[in-house]
Order: structure tokens, then C-alpha cells, then sequence
């Protein structure tokens, strides 16, 4: 929270012109159910997904997005960054 505190606390943030996007990326599994056969494990691959959200930072390397966000208070929340390598396609949505 000390990162958002701070980055929200900047002068130039205008919570009212963020974008709202919808990203496509490549994720992560992670299984926790049960015992696996090592061969088995082989076939699972990273799912493709969809996340929407406020865009609130990008760079070279990663996009930062928030889910909720409070217009008066200037505050967001259900941040997610995604690694710029993991994106599919990025389409604004307002």
C-alpha cells in the first residue's frame, strides 16, 4: 500500500482521464489439487486470460491496472502488473 499511497499522492494523477482497457494475456497455472504423475504435468500449458480495469501505468516492460478505483478519495484497489512479455493484445475500452 506504501506504493500506491505514494505514487496516488502525485500531483500529476488525474483519476477522472484514466483509460479503462481490456488486456489479453498469457498466465500462470498453478495446481494444488491433488497428486500429479510427473508425466502428466507435461501437458498442462499457461492459460490465456482476460482482466478490465483502469490503466494506471505502463512502460517498456510492464502495464499496471486496478479493477476499483474512488474518483473523491483518489484511491484504487485489485491492482494487477503484468509483464509486457505476457501480453496478447491490449484494447481500450473507454
Amino acid at each position: 500500500m506504501i506504493f500506491v499511497h505514494h505514487f496516488l499522492s502525485r500531483p500529476s494523477y488525474n483519476i477522472k482521464m484514466k483509460k479503462i482497457v481490456r488486456i489479453t494475456w498469457i498466465d500462470a497455472q498453478r495446481i494444488e489439487t491433488s497428486l500429479w504423475d510427473e508425466k502428466e504435468v507435461e501437458k498442462i500449458e499457461p492459460i490465456e486470460c482476460d482482466i478490465v480495469g483502469f490503466l494506471i501505468y505502463e512502460n517498456k516492460d510492464k502495464i499496471i491496472i486496478a479493477q476499483e478505483r474512488w474518483e473523491e478519495s483518489k484511491q484504487i484497489k485489485y491492482i494487477t502488473i503484468i509483464p509486457k512479455c505476457s501480453i496478447i493484445k491490449i484494447k481500450r475500452l473507454r
